[in-house]
Protein backbone atom coordinates (compact mmCIF):
# COMPACT_ATOMS: atom_id res chain seq x y z
CA UNK A 1 0.00 0.00 0.00
CA UNK A 2 1.45 3.38 -1.00
CA UNK A 3 1.49 6.41 1.29
CA UNK A 4 -1.33 8.06 -0.67
CA UNK A 5 -3.43 4.90 -0.31
CA UNK A 6 -2.65 4.72 3.41
CA UNK A 7 -3.65 8.35 3.92
CA UNK A 8 -6.82 7.89 1.89
CA UNK A 9 -7.66 4.77 3.91
CA UNK A 10 -7.17 6.63 7.19
CA UNK A 11 -9.24 9.55 5.90
CA UNK A 12 -12.12 7.30 4.84
CA UNK A 13 -11.96 5.38 8.09
CA UNK A 14 -12.12 8.58 10.12
CA UNK A 15 -14.88 9.98 7.89
CA UNK A 16 -16.87 6.86 8.78
CA UNK A 17 -16.15 7.44 12.44
CA UNK A 18 -17.19 11.09 12.09
CA UNK A 19 -20.41 10.05 10.34
CA UNK A 20 -21.19 7.62 13.12
CA UNK A 21 -20.49 10.39 15.61
CA UNK A 22 -22.84 12.75 13.77
CA UNK A 23 -25.59 10.12 13.87
CA UNK A 24 -25.03 9.81 17.58
CA UNK A 25 -25.21 13.58 17.99
CA UNK A 26 -28.91 13.53 17.13
CA UNK A 27 -29.45 11.49 20.27
CA UNK A 28 -26.87 13.07 22.57
CA UNK A 29 -25.33 16.38 23.57
CA UNK A 30 -21.83 15.40 22.44
CA UNK A 31 -19.84 18.20 20.79
CA UNK A 32 -19.45 17.86 17.00
CA UNK A 33 -15.99 17.20 15.58
CA UNK A 34 -13.97 20.37 14.96
CA UNK A 35 -14.70 21.94 11.59
CA UNK A 36 -11.83 22.72 9.28
CA UNK A 37 -9.87 19.58 10.23
CA UNK A 38 -9.42 18.92 6.53
CA UNK A 39 -8.62 22.56 5.74
CA UNK A 40 -10.14 23.49 2.38
CA UNK A 41 -10.64 19.85 1.42
CA UNK A 42 -12.89 19.42 -1.62
CA UNK A 43 -13.89 15.75 -1.63
CA UNK A 44 -15.41 15.89 -5.14
CA UNK A 45 -12.29 17.22 -6.82
CA UNK A 46 -10.05 14.87 -4.81
CA UNK A 47 -12.09 11.81 -5.74
CA UNK A 48 -12.30 12.89 -9.40
CA UNK A 49 -8.53 13.17 -9.75
CA UNK A 50 -7.67 10.41 -7.32
CA UNK A 51 -4.99 12.69 -5.83
CA UNK A 52 -4.87 15.33 -3.11
CA UNK A 53 -3.59 18.87 -3.41
CA UNK A 54 -1.42 20.51 -0.73
CA UNK A 55 -4.37 21.82 1.29
CA UNK A 56 -6.14 18.46 1.18
CA UNK A 57 -2.95 16.67 2.23
CA UNK A 58 -2.42 19.08 5.13
CA UNK A 59 -5.93 18.51 6.39
CA UNK A 60 -5.75 14.75 5.99
CA UNK A 61 -2.39 14.61 7.70
CA UNK A 62 -3.74 16.52 10.70
CA UNK A 63 -6.44 13.88 11.02
CA UNK A 64 -3.82 11.13 10.71
CA UNK A 65 -1.75 12.76 13.48
CA UNK A 66 -4.79 13.00 15.73
CA UNK A 67 -5.55 9.33 15.06
CA UNK A 68 -1.95 8.32 15.79
CA UNK A 69 -2.02 10.08 19.15
CA UNK A 70 -5.14 8.14 20.07
CA UNK A 71 -3.50 4.77 19.36
CA UNK A 72 -1.62 2.65 21.94
CA UNK A 73 2.05 3.69 21.98
CA UNK A 74 3.34 0.50 20.31
CA UNK A 75 0.82 0.76 17.46
CA UNK A 76 1.49 4.48 17.04
CA UNK A 77 5.28 4.07 16.84
CA UNK A 78 4.95 1.14 14.40
CA UNK A 79 2.61 3.16 12.16
CA UNK A 80 4.80 6.27 12.32
CA UNK A 81 7.77 4.12 11.34
CA UNK A 82 5.86 2.74 8.35
CA UNK A 83 4.76 6.20 7.20
CA UNK A 84 8.29 7.53 7.80
CA UNK A 85 9.80 4.89 5.51
CA UNK A 86 7.28 5.73 2.78
CA UNK A 87 8.03 9.45 3.08
CA UNK A 88 11.80 8.82 2.97
CA UNK A 89 11.38 6.72 -0.17
CA UNK A 90 9.06 9.31 -1.73
CA UNK A 91 11.49 12.19 -1.07
CA UNK A 92 14.47 10.27 -2.46
CA UNK A 93 12.42 9.25 -5.51
CA UNK A 94 11.35 12.86 -6.18
CA UNK A 95 14.97 14.03 -5.87
CA UNK A 96 16.07 11.26 -8.25
CA UNK A 97 13.46 12.31 -10.82
CA UNK A 98 14.57 15.94 -10.42
CA UNK A 99 18.16 14.96 -11.25
CA UNK A 100 17.00 12.84 -14.19
CA UNK A 101 15.24 15.90 -15.59
CA UNK A 102 18.62 17.61 -15.96
CA UNK A 103 18.81 19.55 -12.69
CA UNK A 104 22.32 20.32 -11.45
CA UNK A 105 23.49 19.26 -7.96
CA UNK A 106 23.15 22.88 -6.80
CA UNK A 107 19.60 23.11 -8.15
CA UNK A 108 18.81 19.83 -6.40
CA UNK A 109 20.04 21.20 -3.07
CA UNK A 110 17.87 24.28 -3.61
CA UNK A 111 14.89 21.97 -4.10
CA UNK A 112 15.72 20.14 -0.87
CA UNK A 113 15.78 23.49 0.96
CA UNK A 114 12.01 23.67 0.42
CA UNK A 115 11.68 20.89 2.98
CA UNK A 116 12.53 23.28 5.82
CA UNK A 117 15.57 24.46 7.75
CA UNK A 118 18.47 22.16 6.89
CA UNK A 119 22.23 22.19 7.30
CA UNK A 120 24.52 22.03 4.29
CA UNK A 121 25.51 18.51 5.34
CA UNK A 122 21.88 17.39 5.53
CA UNK A 123 21.10 18.82 2.08
CA UNK A 124 24.04 16.97 0.59
CA UNK A 125 23.07 13.72 2.31
CA UNK A 126 19.50 13.87 0.97
CA UNK A 127 20.87 14.64 -2.48
CA UNK A 128 23.07 11.52 -2.19
CA UNK A 129 19.97 9.45 -1.37
CA UNK A 130 18.37 10.69 -4.57
CA UNK A 131 21.49 9.77 -6.56
CA UNK A 132 21.38 6.27 -5.09
CA UNK A 133 17.74 5.79 -6.12
CA UNK A 134 18.63 7.19 -9.51
CA UNK A 135 21.28 4.45 -9.81
CA UNK A 136 18.99 1.72 -8.51
CA UNK A 137 15.25 2.58 -8.60
CA UNK A 138 14.36 -0.85 -7.14
CA UNK A 139 15.65 0.36 -3.77
CA UNK A 140 12.47 2.44 -3.39
CA UNK A 141 10.44 -0.69 -2.60
CA UNK A 142 13.12 -1.89 -0.14
CA UNK A 143 12.96 1.42 1.72
CA UNK A 144 9.16 1.45 1.86
CA UNK A 145 8.97 -2.11 3.21
CA UNK A 146 11.80 -1.59 5.70
CA UNK A 147 14.12 -4.14 4.06
CA UNK A 148 16.61 -1.25 3.80
CA UNK A 149 16.46 1.22 6.69
CA UNK A 150 17.00 4.96 6.42
CA UNK A 151 20.37 4.56 8.12
CA UNK A 152 21.37 1.83 5.68
CA UNK A 153 20.26 4.01 2.78
CA UNK A 154 22.59 6.77 4.02
CA UNK A 155 25.49 4.32 4.39
CA UNK A 156 24.82 3.01 0.88
CA UNK A 157 24.55 6.55 -0.51
CA UNK A 158 27.89 7.47 1.06
CA UNK A 159 29.41 4.30 -0.40
CA UNK A 160 28.01 5.23 -3.81
CA UNK A 161 29.74 8.60 -3.59
CA UNK A 162 33.06 6.84 -2.93
CA UNK A 163 32.66 4.13 -5.59
CA UNK A 164 31.09 6.07 -8.46
CA UNK A 165 27.68 4.46 -7.92
CA UNK A 166 29.02 0.88 -7.90
CA UNK A 167 27.73 0.10 -4.39
CA UNK A 168 24.01 0.49 -5.09
CA UNK A 169 24.31 -1.54 -8.28
CA UNK A 170 25.99 -4.55 -6.69
CA UNK A 171 23.34 -7.28 -6.17
CA UNK A 172 25.42 -9.15 -3.59
CA UNK A 173 25.90 -6.06 -1.45
CA UNK A 174 22.21 -5.11 -1.63
CA UNK A 175 21.23 -8.66 -0.60
CA UNK A 176 23.59 -8.51 2.40
CA UNK A 177 22.12 -5.16 3.46
CA UNK A 178 18.56 -6.51 3.21
CA UNK A 179 19.47 -9.44 5.47
CA UNK A 180 21.53 -7.54 8.06
CA UNK A 181 20.76 -5.03 10.77
CA UNK A 182 22.19 -1.49 10.30
CA UNK A 183 25.16 -2.15 12.62
CA UNK A 184 26.15 -5.32 10.78
CA UNK A 185 25.71 -3.84 7.32
CA UNK A 186 28.09 -0.94 8.13
CA UNK A 187 30.96 -3.43 8.11
CA UNK A 188 29.72 -5.05 4.90
CA UNK A 189 29.47 -1.67 3.15
CA UNK A 190 32.84 -0.54 4.47
CA UNK A 191 34.49 -3.74 3.21
CA UNK A 192 32.89 -3.21 -0.22
CA UNK A 193 34.28 0.33 -0.42
CA UNK A 194 37.72 -0.78 0.78
CA UNK A 195 37.89 -3.59 -1.78
CA UNK A 196 36.60 -1.36 -4.58
CA UNK A 197 39.20 1.32 -3.83
CA UNK A 198 42.03 -1.07 -2.92
CA UNK A 199 44.47 0.09 -5.66
CA UNK A 200 44.50 3.57 -4.12
CA UNK A 201 45.17 2.47 -0.52
CA UNK A 202 48.93 3.07 -0.64
CA UNK A 203 48.52 6.47 -2.27
CA UNK A 204 46.09 7.60 0.44
CA UNK A 205 48.42 6.29 3.13
CA UNK A 206 51.31 8.29 1.69
CA UNK A 207 49.15 11.45 1.58
CA UNK A 208 48.14 11.00 5.22
CA UNK A 209 51.75 10.35 6.24
CA UNK A 210 52.90 13.51 4.50
CA UNK A 211 50.37 15.58 6.46
CA UNK A 212 50.96 13.95 9.87
CA UNK A 213 51.32 16.29 12.85
CA UNK A 214 50.74 16.72 16.58
CA UNK A 215 49.50 19.97 18.05
CA UNK A 216 48.77 21.30 21.53
CA UNK A 217 45.97 23.72 22.32
CA UNK A 218 43.48 24.78 24.99
CA UNK A 219 39.83 23.77 24.64
CA UNK A 220 36.80 26.03 25.10
CA UNK A 221 36.41 24.49 28.59
CA UNK A 222 39.91 25.64 29.57
CA UNK A 223 41.46 22.16 29.35
CA UNK A 224 44.88 21.45 27.90
CA UNK A 225 44.71 19.14 24.86
CA UNK A 226 46.96 17.28 22.44
CA UNK A 227 45.71 16.34 18.97
CA UNK A 228 47.51 13.81 16.77
CA UNK A 229 46.66 13.62 13.07
CA UNK A 230 48.10 11.18 10.57
CA UNK A 231 47.67 7.95 8.65
CA UNK A 232 44.84 5.58 9.55
CA UNK A 233 47.10 2.61 10.31
CA UNK A 234 49.16 4.49 12.90
CA UNK A 235 46.14 6.15 14.53
CA UNK A 236 44.34 2.80 14.69
CA UNK A 237 47.39 1.23 16.31
CA UNK A 238 47.70 3.99 18.92
CA UNK A 239 43.98 3.96 19.65
CA UNK A 240 43.88 0.18 20.06
CA UNK A 241 46.80 0.26 22.50
CA UNK A 242 45.10 2.96 24.57
CA UNK A 243 41.77 1.10 24.52
CA UNK A 244 43.51 -2.12 25.56
CA UNK A 245 45.24 -0.33 28.44
CA UNK A 246 41.96 1.32 29.49
CA UNK A 247 40.32 -2.12 29.57
CA UNK A 248 43.03 -3.25 32.00
CA UNK A 249 42.29 -0.23 34.19
CA UNK A 250 38.57 -1.05 34.02
CA UNK A 251 39.22 -4.54 35.37
CA UNK A 252 41.59 -3.12 38.00
CA UNK A 253 38.85 -0.68 39.06
CA UNK A 254 36.46 -3.57 39.68
CA UNK A 255 35.13 -4.38 36.22
CA UNK A 256 31.67 -5.93 36.19
CA UNK A 257 32.00 -7.10 39.79
CA UNK A 258 30.88 -3.69 41.09
CA UNK A 259 28.38 -1.11 39.71
CA UNK A 260 29.84 1.56 37.43
CA UNK A 261 28.72 4.19 39.93
CA UNK A 262 31.19 2.68 42.43
CA UNK A 263 34.16 2.84 40.06
CA UNK A 264 36.79 5.43 41.04
CA UNK A 265 36.79 7.00 37.56
CA UNK A 266 34.64 7.33 34.47
CA UNK A 267 35.26 5.64 31.13
CA UNK A 268 36.60 8.92 29.68
CA UNK A 269 38.93 9.38 32.66
CA UNK A 270 40.23 5.83 32.24
CA UNK A 271 41.01 6.58 28.58
CA UNK A 272 42.96 9.70 29.61
CA UNK A 273 44.86 7.78 32.30
CA UNK A 274 45.63 4.98 29.82
CA UNK A 275 46.94 7.54 27.32
CA UNK A 276 49.07 9.26 29.97
CA UNK A 277 50.46 5.97 31.30
CA UNK A 278 51.30 4.68 27.84
CA UNK A 279 53.08 7.90 26.94
CA UNK A 280 54.91 7.82 30.28
CA UNK A 281 55.94 4.19 29.86
CA UNK A 282 53.78 3.01 32.78
CA UNK A 283 51.55 -0.04 32.85
CA UNK A 284 48.28 -0.87 34.57
CA UNK A 285 50.02 -3.50 36.70
CA UNK A 286 51.07 -5.87 33.90
CA UNK A 287 54.01 -5.82 31.53
CA UNK A 288 53.42 -5.41 27.80
CA UNK A 289 55.33 -7.50 25.29
CA UNK A 290 58.57 -6.24 23.79
CA UNK A 291 56.78 -5.45 20.56
CA UNK A 292 54.21 -3.31 22.34
CA UNK A 293 51.36 -5.20 20.78
CA UNK A 294 49.91 -7.10 23.70
CA UNK A 295 47.92 -6.12 26.74
CA UNK A 296 47.75 -7.60 30.20
CA UNK A 297 47.09 -11.30 30.48
CA UNK A 298 48.67 -11.96 27.09
CA UNK A 299 45.78 -10.51 25.12
CA UNK A 300 47.01 -8.75 21.96
CA UNK A 301 46.10 -5.11 21.35
CA UNK A 302 46.63 -5.39 17.61
CA UNK A 303 45.45 -8.32 15.50
CA UNK A 304 46.34 -8.31 11.79
CA UNK A 305 45.01 -10.74 9.23
CA UNK A 306 46.40 -11.62 5.81
CA UNK A 307 45.99 -14.20 3.05
CA UNK A 308 48.65 -16.65 1.95
CA UNK A 309 48.53 -16.81 -1.84
CA UNK A 310 49.18 -19.95 -3.91
CA UNK A 311 52.76 -18.86 -4.59
CA UNK A 312 53.50 -18.30 -0.89
CA UNK A 313 53.15 -14.49 -0.86
CA UNK A 314 51.33 -12.76 2.03
CA UNK A 315 48.67 -10.51 0.47
CA UNK A 316 45.62 -8.43 1.42
CA UNK A 317 46.73 -7.49 4.96
CA UNK A 318 44.09 -5.89 7.17
CA UNK A 319 43.80 -4.68 10.75
CA UNK A 320 40.81 -6.34 12.40
CA UNK A 321 38.24 -3.76 13.47
CA UNK A 322 39.67 -1.08 11.17
CA UNK A 323 40.26 -2.17 7.58
CA UNK A 324 42.99 -2.87 5.00
CA UNK A 325 46.62 -2.02 5.73
CA UNK A 326 48.99 -0.58 3.12
CA UNK A 327 51.65 -3.19 2.28
CA UNK A 328 54.48 -0.99 3.60
CA UNK A 329 52.79 -0.66 7.02
CA UNK A 330 52.09 -4.39 7.17
CA UNK A 331 55.73 -5.16 6.42
CA UNK A 332 56.79 -2.88 9.29
CA UNK A 333 54.42 -4.65 11.69
CA UNK A 334 55.49 -8.03 10.36
CA UNK A 335 59.13 -7.33 11.24
CA UNK A 336 58.29 -6.43 14.86
CA UNK A 337 55.50 -8.81 15.82
CA UNK A 338 54.97 -12.36 16.98
CA UNK A 339 53.24 -14.31 14.21
CA UNK A 340 50.60 -16.75 15.49
CA UNK A 341 48.20 -18.92 13.52
CA UNK A 342 44.55 -17.91 13.80
CA UNK A 343 43.16 -21.40 13.18
CA UNK A 344 45.42 -23.25 15.61
CA UNK A 345 47.23 -21.66 18.53
CA UNK A 346 50.74 -21.14 17.12
CA UNK A 347 52.32 -21.51 20.57
CA UNK A 348 50.34 -24.62 21.35
CA UNK A 349 47.43 -22.97 23.18
CA UNK A 350 44.32 -25.04 22.43
CA UNK A 351 41.26 -23.37 20.93
CA UNK A 352 39.02 -26.09 22.36
CA UNK A 353 38.98 -25.89 26.18
CA UNK A 354 35.86 -28.02 26.79
CA UNK A 355 34.74 -27.68 30.43
CA UNK A 356 38.28 -27.39 31.81
CA UNK A 357 38.21 -23.57 31.86
CA UNK A 358 35.33 -21.12 31.89
CA UNK A 359 37.09 -18.08 30.45
CA UNK A 360 38.43 -17.70 26.93
CA UNK A 361 42.21 -17.81 26.58
CA UNK A 362 44.23 -15.10 24.80
CA UNK A 363 44.73 -17.53 21.88
CA UNK A 364 40.98 -18.02 21.60
CA UNK A 365 40.47 -14.26 21.67
CA UNK A 366 42.88 -13.87 18.72
CA UNK A 367 40.95 -16.52 16.81
CA UNK A 368 37.61 -14.85 17.64
CA UNK A 369 38.96 -11.48 16.49
CA UNK A 370 40.08 -13.03 13.20
CA UNK A 371 36.76 -14.83 12.72
CA UNK A 372 34.22 -12.27 14.01
CA UNK A 373 36.09 -8.97 13.51
CA UNK A 374 34.17 -7.35 16.38
CA UNK A 375 30.77 -7.60 18.05
CA UNK A 376 28.75 -9.96 15.87
CA UNK A 377 25.56 -7.93 16.49
CA UNK A 378 26.55 -4.24 16.46
CA UNK A 379 30.09 -4.48 14.97
CA UNK A 380 31.78 -2.71 17.91
CA UNK A 381 35.58 -2.84 17.81
CA UNK A 382 37.04 -6.18 19.02
CA UNK A 383 38.96 -4.38 21.78
CA UNK A 384 35.59 -3.52 23.35
CA UNK A 385 34.26 -7.07 23.14
CA UNK A 386 33.96 -10.07 25.42
CA UNK A 387 33.93 -13.76 24.54
CA UNK A 388 30.34 -14.95 24.91
CA UNK A 389 29.34 -18.60 25.39
CA UNK A 390 26.61 -19.29 22.80
CA UNK A 391 25.39 -22.18 24.97
CA UNK A 392 26.02 -20.67 28.44
CA UNK A 393 28.58 -22.34 30.68
CA UNK A 394 26.13 -22.56 33.59
CA UNK A 395 23.01 -23.45 31.55
CA UNK A 396 21.48 -26.93 31.91
CA UNK A 397 23.05 -27.79 28.54
CA UNK A 398 26.53 -27.08 30.04
CA UNK A 399 28.22 -25.03 27.33
CA UNK A 400 31.92 -25.53 26.62
CA UNK A 401 34.71 -22.98 26.22
CA UNK A 402 35.35 -24.10 22.66
CA UNK A 403 35.95 -21.76 19.74
CA UNK A 404 32.81 -23.16 18.08
CA UNK A 405 30.73 -22.16 21.15
CA UNK A 406 32.15 -18.64 21.48
CA UNK A 407 31.35 -15.35 19.77
CA UNK A 408 32.45 -11.75 20.33
CA UNK A 409 29.87 -9.41 21.87
CA UNK A 410 30.30 -5.88 23.20
CA UNK A 411 29.17 -5.37 26.85
CA UNK A 412 25.83 -3.80 25.83
CA UNK A 413 24.89 -6.59 23.41
CA UNK A 414 26.22 -9.20 25.86
CA UNK A 415 24.00 -7.87 28.62
CA UNK A 416 21.00 -7.66 26.25
CA UNK A 417 21.36 -11.27 25.09
CA UNK A 418 21.38 -12.59 28.65
CA UNK A 419 18.70 -10.28 30.05
CA UNK A 420 16.26 -11.05 27.23
CA UNK A 421 17.10 -14.79 27.34
CA UNK A 422 18.05 -15.08 23.68
CA UNK A 423 20.73 -17.12 21.94
CA UNK A 424 22.96 -16.54 18.92
CA UNK A 425 22.89 -18.60 15.75
CA UNK A 426 24.18 -18.24 12.19
CA UNK A 427 21.88 -18.39 9.17
CA UNK A 428 22.64 -20.18 5.89
CA UNK A 429 24.99 -17.34 4.86
CA UNK A 430 26.81 -17.30 8.22
CA UNK A 431 25.09 -14.08 9.37
CA UNK A 432 24.65 -13.89 13.13
CA UNK A 433 21.02 -13.71 14.32
CA UNK A 434 19.10 -13.97 17.61
CA UNK A 435 16.28 -16.30 18.63
CA UNK A 436 14.61 -17.10 21.98
CA UNK A 437 16.73 -19.50 24.05
CA UNK A 438 15.33 -22.90 25.02
CA UNK A 439 15.30 -23.92 28.72
CA UNK A 440 18.46 -26.00 28.05
CA UNK A 441 20.17 -22.84 26.69
CA UNK A 442 19.10 -20.46 29.47
CA UNK A 443 21.52 -19.68 32.30
CA UNK A 444 20.12 -19.18 35.83
CA UNK A 445 19.54 -15.58 36.86
CA UNK A 446 22.45 -15.07 39.20
CA UNK A 447 25.91 -13.60 38.94
CA UNK A 448 28.64 -16.23 38.55
CA UNK A 449 31.62 -16.05 40.95
CA UNK A 450 34.76 -14.40 39.51
CA UNK A 451 37.34 -16.77 38.05
CA UNK A 452 41.08 -16.47 38.34
CA UNK A 453 41.63 -18.08 34.96
CA UNK A 454 43.99 -16.06 32.80
CA UNK A 455 42.46 -14.39 29.75
CA UNK A 456 39.59 -12.19 28.76
CA UNK A 457 36.66 -12.12 31.26
CA UNK A 458 33.81 -14.12 29.78
CA UNK A 459 30.17 -13.88 30.79
CA UNK A 460 28.34 -17.21 30.71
Amino acid sequence: MTLAEELRFDMNRNESISSAGSLGDSCSASAPPPSGLFGSFDSDSAHDSGLFGVDELDGTFQLVLASLRALPATDAIATIGRYGRMLTAAEADIIAEHRKSGATPRETEKLIDHGGKRSKRDRKQRAKRGETLRNNPDLKDDIETGAVSEEQLDDLANADAKTGGAASQDPGLIDEIRNSNPDQSKDTIRDFVNNHNKPDAETEHERQRRLRKVSRFRTKDGLEAIMAEGDKATIDSIWNLIKSHANELYRKDGGRDIPLSKHPRTSAQRMFDAFAQRCGGQSAGTRASAGGTSSGGGRPAIVIGATLSDDGEIVDPHLFGSGPLPQSVFERYFCNATVTGSIFGGNGQPLWQGRNHRRATPAQYVALTARDGGCVLCRAHPQQCEAHHILPWNAPGKGKTDITNLALLCPDCHHMVHETEQTLFQDAKSRWKLRPATPEETAPKHKPPPSATEGRPTRA
